[in-house]
């Protein structure tokens, strides 16, 4: 790892930097841009922006790193990565961080908005056990969580927490040594990431942390495994997620979508097809993952854990070749779709915790820390259909580089309509709003094992795993009408959720010439309706990660 002085300048340097449009600064923010010089432009004034509130807080002369991070939009390959599915995001707008290394272990964190982020701090020896590693990060993050449960003090700074908390115990020997100690940091930050709309601002924030902590303590972590430990860093907020909205972060190139697979991390960027576009639009109903909504995310979650565990169990035939989710599938299995149909049937529609417990005695711990991240669902965990979605979601994530090399967004639009219809709640048909009936009956299963073996290649095709959209259900209404809004728009190939779920946004693929249509049809039967102001754009995917040197 390159030395910290090389990143190290003072504020002022900085600031004169990002003010002259021809110095390297912004021609690597040009880049970073798409060569949007608009967008450089805007990008540039936030640095300066954060610069200027780092400088009043601190003093100009005090020499700072400047990072800069982003949002991302996650086209296709939802709610999978977690379960070793690839991931198909673009990165939008940015994050900046100004950030200078301390001689204790103080970290302080700032905003250029206090009214919406206050001041918060913490010594990082008083976050960790004292005179021991911790052994088992998702016990501790567990009982931490539980500790900070409706202390006010500290909100935003729990996802920096995250990140340097993680990294900190990684460089802790057995005997609570810490090797290296880590430098404390005053931080300040700065973003246009829209927060709880599915854009990922919070992994933003992990993202810029962890390369803060790596730049100013030196430590020999190359993004490609500093991507892991993002993941299970943010673990300490209280979710149970992946890591591929890190590594969207980390990895993002302009103008591309970023196929990205995990369990080893690897990536390729494929440029969008001329002629298309994404549009943006926000649902203006914030997903926040506080109480309810965590507890929901988790128990998705939990319903691919135990799903896959009963598969393990059922199949022994296929011990060797399960490791995770994706692994459910015909090629890797060496199987028939129709096999693959077989397996789900096995899975229990849907189960209460007494139930699981049952079906899986020997995995009784396991089950129990898998039960305390969350609250158990009223009706049981729908097993069988969120287990179909993530098989054939993994499969339809796939499938997504090949679409673009052939630009064939034909099949890529539907690609997104069968991903969106497995997170729909309504559909809209005729100005009427009809409840979606999402569950995988045995009879329902039956009819797909018959069509995938019956010869007839309409039906064989009509049958495919990828065309099935299972249940993971996690939309709302508001969502639903955006998508469909979007799929009745001339031009439209595709529509689905941006994110976790339970509000956010949607991401359309639209013929370029009907962007401003869509918009329009947004506006008059979504926003306008509802009072609310548009909240729909054209996005074109900017660069990811990056940090400045002059």
């Amino acid at each position: 790892m390159t030395s910290p002085e090389s990143y190290l300048h003072p504020v002022q340097v900085w600031i004169r930097a990002a003010e002259d449009a021809g110095s390297g600064f912004n021609r690597m923010l040009l880049a970073i841009c798409a060569h949007r010089e608009a967008w450089r432009a805007e990008a540039a004034r936030m640095c300066v922006r954060t610069l200027e509130a780092f400088g009043a807080a601190y003093g100009m002369d005090r020499e700072v790193l400047v990072i800069r991070a982003a949002g991302r939009i996650n086209v296709l390959g939802t709610h999978i990565d977690h379960r070793g599915g690839s991931v198909n995001p673009v990165a939008v707008n940015h994050m900046w961080l100004v950030v200078a290394p301390r001689d204790d272990d103080l970290v302080t964190a700032a905003n250029v908005e206090p009214e919406a982020f206050a001041p918060e701090w913490f010594r990082i020896s008083e976050g960790l056990p004292q005179g021991k590693k911790i052994d088992d990060w998702d016990s501790w993050c567990y009982a931490e969580f539980e500790k900070r449960k409706g202390d006010p003090s500290i909100t935003w700074s729990n996802y920096i927490r995250a990140a340097v908390l993680y990294l900190q115990n990684l460089c802790t020997q057995a005997d609570g040594s810490m090797a290296p100690r880590f430098r404390g940091m005053d931080m300040v930050f700065y973003g246009n990431i829209p927060r709880a709309v599915g854009l990922s601002s919070s992994s933003a924030l992990v993202v810029a942390t962890a390369e803060a902590v790596v730049r100013i303590n030196t430590l020999a972590i190359d993004h490609s495994v500093l991507v892991t430990h993002c993941g299970y860093a943010e673990w300490y907020v209280g979710t149970r997620g992946g890591n591929c909205d890190h590594a969207a972060i980390l990895f993002a190139q302009p103008n591309a979508i970023v196929h990205i697979t995990t369990f080893p991390c690897c990536v390729e960027s494929i440029l969008i097809p001329e002629g298309y576009s994404l549009v943006l639009a926000n649902s203006l109903s914030a997903a926040k993952k506080q109480a309810g909504a965590r507890s929901a995310f988790n128990s998705r979650i939990a319903a691919y854990i135990f799903g896959f565990l009963l598969i393990q169990k059922q199949f022994p035939e296929y011990a060797d070749r399960l490791e995770h989710l994706r692994d459910v599938n015909p090629d890797r299995l060496g199987v028939s779709e129709g096999r693959i149909y077989q397996i789900l049937k096995s899975l229990p529609e849907s189960a209460g915790r007494r139930e699981i417990l049952e079906l899986l005695p020997d995995r009784e711990q396991k089950l129990l820390r898998v039960f305390r991240s969350h609250d158990e669902p009223p009706g049981g965990y729908p097993i069988r259909k969120t287990c179909l979605y993530g098989v054939a979601e993994c499969i339809r994530s796939d499938m997504v580089p090949e679409c673009l090399r052939r630009e064939d967004m034909r099949r890529f639009g539907e690609l997104m309509n069968a991903s969106h219809d497995g997170d729909r709640v309504v559909k809209h048909v005729a100005g009427r709003q009809m409840p979606i009936d999402s569950s995988y009956p045995d009879q329902r299963l039956h009819a797909l094992i018959h069509a995938v073996e019956s010869g007839d290649p309409a039906a064989v095709e009509q049958a495919r795993l990828w065309r099935q959209p299972g249940g993971y259900s996690v939309s709302i209404p508001e969502v639903d009408a955006l998508a469909d809004i979007a799929l009745a728009t001339p031009g439209v190939v595709g529509a689905g959720l941006v994110g976790a779920g339970m509000g956010g946004c949607i991401v359309a693929a639209v013929e370029s010439g009907q962007v401003h249509r869509l918009i329009g049809n947004l506006a008059e039967q979504y926003y306008g309706p509802r009072h609310l102001p548009v909240a729909a754009e054209e996005v074109t995917p900017v660069g990811g990660l990056h940090t400045f040197s002059l």
